[in-house]
């Protein structure tokens, strides 16, 4: 199949030929010299403004620059249109200087003039001198128009730049300009880029006459925001109420907004009505048609929708194996891929970067190397986008040399995004020492730190417990001015927190805009460290403030509530959850069964299971693990044959809940027959935990002479649980000398801490070793160990 370019110029090359020919007839029958009278000269000059267009629209900034050369031999006072025109071409190609000369040289600037240099300061991502021009226009006396308010509010793009936007709104309705629904436009996006979705609402209700490009701009935005209800509210209210034309764009923001299942009914009424009105088979709905089914989880109907229009648009296809990539469906999305290459279809960056970051989600090494030969034989190697996928892919495949070399290629093409990547790719890998080299590497070569590398140098901080280079990191981020970045403070928020500087993440919590990830983070951490009732206070205020968990939200309070072991609290974030629709929500699930299991309620635990729709292996392996935990040997079997007949594979997790519970129920010959399967039946590899299990197990039967085999067979060093268990069962059955032998090995492997003393003194009291067992509690005290006196209670009467 073949796919149309997706390069379309919207000025065709023949239109600009047709104007370069009347300027070169023009320059060669009309001296400047001979040109008599003004309408001649308007007519070039008009001529000249035609070119100016043209360049702006091809981004020829050397032509311009070439016929602006011309008009300074021949036209030392151009009208102030053409200069308007020229100062325009150098604004929309990013040279601001030069733009700026010529706006100097204008006698009498005019808004245009005025707009166009705003504008160009804002394209080259210089907001603040953006709105130092639009300051200085009405200091010059220039009655801003439309667009000039509409640059100005794009120009409030960070936090602190909130009140400057609520004066522009002043000197809107200043200037009578409140009405005009294209102004309109940029005061709801202002408002929306802040998440004051209220007042935005007040500035489109208070408009007289909505136009659809408003309208779209407010389902957009509605959409974007998680509240598809209101935005559909305001569809069929404005725009089918009203008789309005909906377009491409109403349908684009309007889609793009349904992302779950709930929503999924008015999607497909919005489905139809495009189809109705013949806007199926544009490239830009159908794609975002793609992306509401695969968002919704509806793959197949995705497929049949591209196949049965016959599509040829690449986007869509790559939104379908995106969405496949994003179901953890790796195979389809690459099946679909294979028969695109095989159909002869067009394959460009996007496609490849997306099929480079299903390799890099799966960890597939030889996938990744198979891509990386393709990208070489069809000449993609230097695109800069595909450079970075490639980065990244080596590095989520645990491959950072490739990575660096990738890196070290790059030379002078080497960008933030590139430093960005491999401080990453560090992180990732565990290097957190590498990616802080890195950061400081990045920044000492005069490269701009963005929130990127801000987040990623944090996180290596975060994992390495670095507080001290962590606070470094800060500074670095102030200094940069990402600190007003949400995500960036988010990220600020974990490393305080995670590093146990409760009193600093609080402190910077109350000192940052709060949405839900930053709740969530600062709940976690107090539920992580312990302060369980802390955190759900935290939760509490949260919901005062009028912001909805999610489903992370939800697990570190459930998680917390759990710890204080108290089936009532969890019960009301039950109902909470019930009433937010999270409930089928697969981590939520196996929060609660985690939660009621660990309370005591293992009845509660099974009805939620047995209640919801969708029982995934997650779920099944928190089931398992509260059956173990309870001791529920025959609901624990039951439970997990049932799971098999099912056809749900089991993982490492399920086998070391069934091996823990059967270890626990003494059933040896259970554990050894569950052990054996794992690698036998399903090819899951035990880890040093399963190999716990059956040391646990063989000594609780007393079975030491086994366990002994056993562990000098595992093929690699006993953890200390596994010896902490073999050295209880060595006291219950009186075996001192292996007992000794296991806390001799501990020593050795430095896995000595306060439980290997208790047990070596039990050890020598098995004994009647009295004089070594008071110098093993003696030891105790002298590294600091708290010793319960013997004969003596910590319960005060």
């Amino acid at each position: 199949m073949g796919f149309r370019s997706p390069t379309k110029l919207k000025l065709s090359f023949r239109s600009i030929i047709n104007l370069t020919v009347k300027f070169h007839t023009r320059l060669y029958s009309n001296n400047p010299a001979s040109i008599r009278s003004s309408t001649e000269l308007f007519e070039l000059e008009k001529t000249y403004a035609g070119l100016f267009r043209a360049f702006t629209e091809t981004q020829s900034i050397s032509n311009g620059k070439a016929l602006h050369c011309h008009i300074l031999k021949t036209m030392p006072r151009p009208r102030l249109f053409l200069s308007n025109s020229l100062a325009n071409v150098y604004s929309k190609c990013q040279s601001v200087d030069d733009a700026r000369q010529v706006f100097d040289e204008m006698l009498q600037p005019d808004v245009v003039s005025w707009n166009t240099i705003i504008d160009g300061y804002f394209l080259s991502g210089l907001r603040s001198d953006a709105f130092a021009g639009f300051r200085e226009m009405l200091r010059c006396g220039v009655a801003p128009d439309e667009f000039s308010f509409t640059r100005a509010l794009k120009s409030c793009s960070s936090y602190r730049d909130f009140g400057v936007g609520l004066w522009i709104h002043c000197v809107i309705i200043k200037y009578g300009l409140g009405n005009s629904a294209f102004v309109a436009n940029g005061l709801v996006e202002f408002y929306a880029k802040f998440g004051l979705l209220g007042e935005m609402m007040k500035v489109f209700d208070m408009l007289e006459c909505k136009d659809i490009v408003l309208v779209n701009t407010v389902i957009g935005l509605l959409a974007k925001a998680g509240n598809f209800g209101e935005a559909f509210v305001k569809f069929r209210d404005y725009v089918l109420a009203f008789s309005m034309v909906p377009n491409r764009a109403t349908f684009v923001n309007l889609l793009g907004g349904i992302n779950g299942y709930e929503s999924l009914r008015q999607g497909i009424q919005v489905h139809c009505l495009a189809i109705k009105l013949g806007f199926e088979s544009d490239d830009a709905v159908e794609n975002i048609l793609v992306r509401m089914y695969c968002d919704c989880g509806f793959t197949n109907d995705a497929f049949d929708l591209l196949v049965c229009s016959d599509s040829k648009s690449v986007v869509s296809w790559t939104s379908l194996i995106d969405g496949y990539a994003n179901l953890g469906c790796f195979q389809d999305a690459l099946e679909v891929f294979y028969w695109i290459c095989h159909e002869g279809g067009l394959l460009d960056d996007i496609l490849l970067v997306c099929i480079l970051g299903i390799a890099a989600t799966s960890g597939c090494l030889q996938l990744g190397i198979q891509l990386h030969s393709l990208i070489l034989k069809y000449g993609f190697e230097s695109n800069s986008c595909i450079r970075h996928a490639l980065m990244d892919m080596y590095a989520k495949c645990i491959s950072m040399e490739d990575a660096q070399k990738i890196f070290q290629q790059l030379g002078k093409d080497c960008s933030v995004l590139s430093w960005t990547t491999i401080i990453s790719g560090y992180v990732y890998n565990g290097f957190s020492m590498e990616a802080l080299r890195s950061f400081y590497q990045m920044n000492r070569e005069g490269f701009y730190v963005d929130s990127v590398s801000c987040i990623s140098v944090l996180t290596g901080c975060t994992d390495l417990q670095a507080i001290d280079q962590g606070k470094q990191a800060h500074a670095f981020v102030i200094k940069s001015g990402c600190e007003t970045d949400i995500s960036v403070q988010t990220a600020l928020l974990s490393l305080y927190a995670d590093c146990g500087c409760l009193t600093e993440a609080t402190k910077l919590f109350r000192m940052m805009r709060h949405d839900v990830v930053s709740w969530t983070a600062l709940i976690s951490a107090y539920a992580k460290l312990g302060y369980s009732e802390e955190a759900l206070v935290w939760l509490v205020r949260m919901l005062q403030d009028g912001l909805k968990p999610n489903h992370f939200t939800f697990a570190c309070a459930l998680t917390a509530s759990t710890k204080l072991t108290s089936s009532e609290i969890g019960k009301s974030l039950h109902a909470a959850i019930i009433k937010t629709g999270l409930e089928e929500d697969t981590f939520i699930g196996s929060a609660l069964i985690d939660m009621y299991s660990k309370c005591g309620s293992m009845k509660s635990a099974v009805n939620y299971f047995t209640r919801t729709s969708k029982h995934d292996l997650i779920l099944w392996n928190a089931l398992l693990s509260g059956h173990a935990q309870h001791g529920n040997i025959a609901e624990l079997l039951k439970a997990y044959n049932e799971m098999i007949d099912l056809g749900v594979k089991p993982d490492g997790i399920t086998f070391l809940a069934v091996l823990t519970g059967c270890s626990h129920g003494g059933l040896v010959h259970k554990v050894i027959q569950y052990y054996t399967m794992m690698w036998d039946d399903f090819r899951i590899r035990p880890e040093i935990e399963h190999c716990a299990c059956v040391v646990d197990a063989l000594g609780r039967a007393g079975l030491f002479k086994e366990a002994v085999d056993f562990i000098q067979r595992m093929g690699f060093t006993p953890g200390s649980t596994m010896l902490r268990s073999l050295i209880s069962s060595c006291i219950n059955y009186g075996y001192v000398a292996l007992g000794l032998a296991a806390v001799a090995k501990m020593v050795m492997w430095g896995m000595v801490d306060g439980s290997t003393y208790v047990l070596l003194s039990n050890l020598y009291a098995v004994e009647e070793r009295w004089v070594d067992r008071r110098t093993a509690r003696e030891a105790m005290e002298i590294v600091h160990i708290n010793v319960k006196k013997v004969g003596k209670s910590w319960i005060a009467c």
